[in-house]
């Protein structure tokens, strides 16, 4: 799933040139314009073209707006519609609201107000769609590990394979709900008039994107094991990693009240390894973080800094600490701290798997009542 990096698409449809044409010069320095004379030809070119909004004239010769609206409706449910209204057809307007449109605009229409408008419904358009399309891929996920998990319940050892992907599985999908209910509350409080006239939505949709292409390299991971063509390892970047998990926790932190601190260091620090599998271990050690220090309002502080052959990942949390006597057991296989909590204990086992996969080493201090802090060392790539 990807943001297209072209400009967003707007259908014009009346059948008079002259508001047709002034809207096309108005919006052609943001936008791709297409023009329609009349509804039959905007309904081709909305199934060709697939724009981000439509605005269409109410009353036209022939096919009607509000006839119009009707079947694009029917071919695109998301789109966003604006219907142009002149004198005296205000009634008409507000049916067109009640049959689907997002907004109308009598005429003649200010520039400024069309252009804020457009704006926001080319963004509530486009925030509807990747909603769309990553409920989607979850639900193409969830498909094709159904069908894995016939095809390879005769491996003995993927009972433990399986365990372990459902809870990565678990990150990602509770990011991408967060920065979906994110842009939701967003586009309530446009509607609303409470948002701002121009939001930028771009950062939760890359964000959105990310996590839910780790979820199909998780998947990805997962069908290979007990195959032989497992992925040699590469060069990655620790520091580019954990920047991209920082970032994608970041609204979870906020809505769980948590203060998210980071200290990345600008060098790559590149070690020969796998990513998602890197990312997946330190991704489990954030969130871990997140949660313990949500349960006393507190704070997060993640570094990433290199020394002379190894680089440092350092997860610090203020929350309620780990007693002594389970310090010892954290890093076993369904052992948890959170019972009641929808606890897996399977985090830290994955990490600890991960990093030693890796040639590298986790520790874990802590004191009850003031925090925890984990520090993963992995060997830096010889230059």
């Amino acid at each position: 799933m990807t943001v297209s990096p072209e400009l967003p698409q707007v259908l014009v449809i009346d059948d008079e040139m002259g508001p047709r044409e002034s809207l096309r010069m108005l919006l052609k320095p943001n936008y791709r314009v297409h023009t329609a004379d009349s509804v039959e030809a905007g309904i081709r070119l909305l199934r060709e073209k697939r724009p981000d909004a439509v605005v269409t004239d109410i009353r036209m010769p022939g096919t009607s707006g509000i006839d119009g609206l009707r079947r694009i409706r029917e071919i695109d449910p998301h789109v966003a519609v604006i219907m142009l209204t002149g004198f005296g057809a205000l009634e008409t307007a507000q049916e067109a609201l009640r049959l689907g449109a997002n907004d109308y605009i009598s005429k003649p229409f200010d520039a400024k107000e069309m252009r804020d408008v457009i704006s926001r419904n080319v963004e509530r358009t486009r925030v509807h769609r990747t909603g769309e399309h990553a409920a989607s891929e979850i639900r193409e996920l969830n498909s094709r590990l159904l069908k894995e998990l016939a095809q390879k319940e005769r491996l003995a050892s993927l009972g433990q394979a399986s365990a372990e992907f459902v809870h990565d599985l678990g990150n990602p999908l509770t990011i991408v709900w967060g920065y979906v209910q994110l842009l939701a509350k967003k586009l309530e409080q446009q509607e609303k008039g409470q948002g701002a006239e121009n939001p930028t939505s771009a950062k939760e949709l890359n964000i959105i994107e990310q996590n839910v292409r780790l979820c199909r390299e998780l998947l990805t991971m997962w069908q290979s094991y007990g195959s032989e063509d497992a992925s040699p390892n590469k060069p990655i970047s620790v520091a580019e990693i954990v920047r991209e998990v920082v970032k994608g926790v970041a609204t979870i932190a906020t809505q769980s009240g948590v203060e998210l601190k980071a200290d990345v260091s600008e060098d790559p620090c590149t070690l020969l390894g796998h990513a998602v599998q890197i990312k997946r271990a330190i991704q489990n050690v954030i969130v871990n973080a997140v949660q313990a220090a949500a349960e006393k309002k507190g704070s997060v502080t993640v570094t990433c800094l290199p020394k002379d052959f190894y680089i440092d990942v350092r997860v610090e949390d203020t929350g309620v600490g780990i007693a002594p006597a389970q310090l010892q057991k954290i890093f076993e296989p369904y052992f948890t701290t959170k019972q009641g909590k929808s606890g897996t204990g399977l985090g830290l086992y994955i990490t600890k798997k991960v990093v030693e996969d890796h040639n590298g080493s986790i520790k874990v201090d802590s004191t009850p009542d003031a925090g925890t802090t984990f520090t993963i060392r992995l060997p830096l790539l010889n230059n």
